[in-house]
């Protein structure tokens, strides 16, 4: 099975979206033995800073990777005259190695300016991935999504086969992911028709639901189009330690939280197994 791309995104931002990206792509890495490469393409780079802080290797982001632009940044460059002539950017000039199993690509606030020439800079990460054939070289792809109408949104729903929302059992979560639903149509209808819905992973949970949490959770699910979407049955729950990084908000680093992440895992490569198998026949 070549790697299917997979967007964590949601419209809203503070739902976990970056705790869960990070901490499925490390313990599918360090604990289940998959090959992955993660994107950060949000121009807040959490991602970045939650993994390099994790390795201790925040100088090095600094003084190093992105003053040469190790970073998407590379990725969204165009030429900058007439006469200069437009380059396919290598792996090694943007992907960092920060585990035996686990690469990325970091993220850069300066990517924020790089908004011109959209209609060819929409399709620059579906276009490195296909030119360097990393589907073939990984077993996922994840790309950490901006919380916002964006650019980079659309660059990231563009290259994904799959889009997983993170989402917390709240009215302003449920409101960000009810936006979200016409972001993805919009986008299906103008420029990636295949992509699909793998899931909505619940975060930041308590351990038992109140009524009115639980009066939140029955409505969303049974509101349309949601009630024919799918809900993972694991959840993240949550860990103040994680939230507030006491040792680094990385889920596998604590207790309770690394047993929802393996749960979690489990049910994520069941679910995009099933997809998968159903798209091929």
């Amino acid at each position: 099975m070549s790697a299917p791309v997979v967007s964590f995104i949601n419209m809203k931002g503070g739902v976990g979206k970056t705790t869960l990206c990070v901490g499925i792509a490390e313990y599918l890495a360090n604990h289940m033995d998959k090959s992955v490469l993660v994107i950060d393409i949000d121009p807040q780079f959490n991602a970045t800073q939650s993994i390099l802080n994790h390795y201790s290797r925040v100088d090095e982001y600094i003084e190093k990777l992105q003053p040469t632009k190790k970073t998407i940044r590379r990725i969204f460059e165009t030429p900058t005259s007439l006469m200069e002539q437009a380059k396919d950017v290598s792996v090694d000039e943007v992907v960092t190695a920060v585990d035996n199993k686990l690469d990325f690509i970091l993220g850069d606030i300066n990517i924020i300016f790089d908004t011109a020439q959209e209609a060819v800079r929409i399709r620059k990460v579906k276009s490195f991935i296909e030119k360097n054939d990393l589907k073939n070289k990984y077993d996922y792809i994840f790309i950490d999504s901006p919380p916002t109408i964006s650019l980079f949104t659309d660059a990231a729903l563009v290259a994904s086969d799959y889009y997983l929302v993170p989402v917390k059992i709240d009215h302003y979560s449920v409101l960000g992911a009810t936006s979200l639903i016409g972001v993805i149509r919009n986008l299906q209808h103008n420029h990636n028709p295949e992509i699909k819905n793998l899931g909505f992973v619940y975060t930041s949970t308590a351990d038992r639901f109140t009524d009115k949490t639980a009066k939140i959770k029955e409505q969303f699910e049974s509101t349309p189009p949601f009630d024919e979407l799918y809900f993972f049955e694991n959840r993240l729950s949550f860990v103040r330690d994680l939230m507030v990084g006491g040792r680094g908000n990385i889920p596998s680093r604590y207790l309770k939280s690394k047993k929802d992440i393996n749960a979690i895992c489990y049910e994520f490569i069941d679910r995009i197994t099933n997809l998968e198998n159903d798209h091929n026949g």
